[in-house]
């Protein structure tokens, strides 16, 4: 397995100057939710856990310039759903498609753990604490906003950068600000699980999975990868009081036997908060690549 996992911290206190937001607007209030409550087949529902497929057809699509095209599965920007304003911990999933020589200016953020998985093409971050660099498929770029950081994203390659980029709300306010990255191989999550983030709390023992130095998260939160062949089956579960978001990025793949087509959603919950949940995944004809977010179980949603 090939990791190269490099960080960087600074004290960004008092350097977040005014600066354009990433996306702003007006807040509109939509009801989409087709498909949400999709649910496992599975036969023995008291056991199994729980899964909600989020359709790619329901998610809000958002063209607001010539050279962005996203779409929010939470609410985000100028749109606005009250049964999608999170998961548990996590606040923002959005699948960016960046033109080649356009992308995010300078904007500031605070106090939330945002994070960048890059699918296809370069993507290229720097900010007020010095660092700067440009990542291409497969890699993560990490920063802690604590008090407050500027920074940009943009794609200065030469063809349309597709990534995902998440935040997740940290377990207090007032973190110092850092940033982190990881470069990684297709190998490193070819057929297994890449632990590419972990958090204040234990990762899952889950089965063929891959734990290198991955970047922590201020939140009790894991997050992995994998780009699996066709079939490849991974036999996994949800421990007491856990939850996980998953979404699908490339191919397709079931879970509990409730099917995710490209780009679709998918909230799972354990149905027991005694005892562990299974949950098995197996990977389309096609073969899937897809994220995990593993977190603690949300009273609320």
């Amino acid at each position: 397995m090939h990791a190269c996992i490099r960080k960087f911290v600074s004290d960004a206190a008092g350097r977040a100057q005014a600066a354009p937001t990433r996306r702003s607007g007006l807040r509109t209030t939509t009801t989409e939710l087709a498909g949400a409550g999709q649910m496992t087949d599975a036969a023995d529902a008291t056991s199994m856990a729980t899964v909600a497929r989020v359709p790619h057809s329901s998610l809000h699509l958002s063209k607001p310039t010539w050279w962005l095209e996203s779409r929010f599965h939470f609410s985000f920007a100028d749109y606005w759903d009250p049964a999608r304003e999170n998961f548990g911990v996590l606040r923002v999933l959005n699948d960016d498609l960046v033109k080649a020589g356009a992308g995010f200016g300078a904007h500031p953020h605070r106090d939330a753990e945002i994070f960048s998985y890059v699918v296809a093409g370069q993507l290229s971050h720097a900010d007020s604490m010095g660092n700067k660099e440009a990542l291409p498929r497969g890699c993560v770029q990490y920063m802690s906003a604590g008090t407050g950081v500027v920074h940009s994203e943009m794609n200065e390659g030469s063809e349309t950068c597709r990534f995902l980029q998440l935040w997740i709300t940290p377990d207090r306010r007032g973190h110092k600000p850092q940033y982190g990255s990881s470069v990684y191989d297709k190998a490193d999550r070819h057929n297994r699980l890449l632990q590419i983030l972990g958090g204040t709390g234990a990762s899952p023992a889950w089965p063929k999975t891959a734990k290198p130095q991955s970047i922590h998260l201020h939140q009790d939160a894991n997050v992995f990868v994998s780009e699996s062949d066709p079939l490849t089956r991974f036999e996994l579960s949800l421990g007491p009081k856990r939850q996980a978001y998953m979404v699908c990025i490339e191919g397709d793949l079931s879970a509990n036997n409730v099917k995710l087509d490209t780009r679709d959603g998918a909230r799972i919950t354990g149905s027991s908060d005694s005892g562990p949940s299974p949950l098995i995944l197996t990977a389309g004809p096609s073969g899937a690549h897809f994220l995990i977010v593993e977190m603690e179980k949300s009273a609320s949603r």
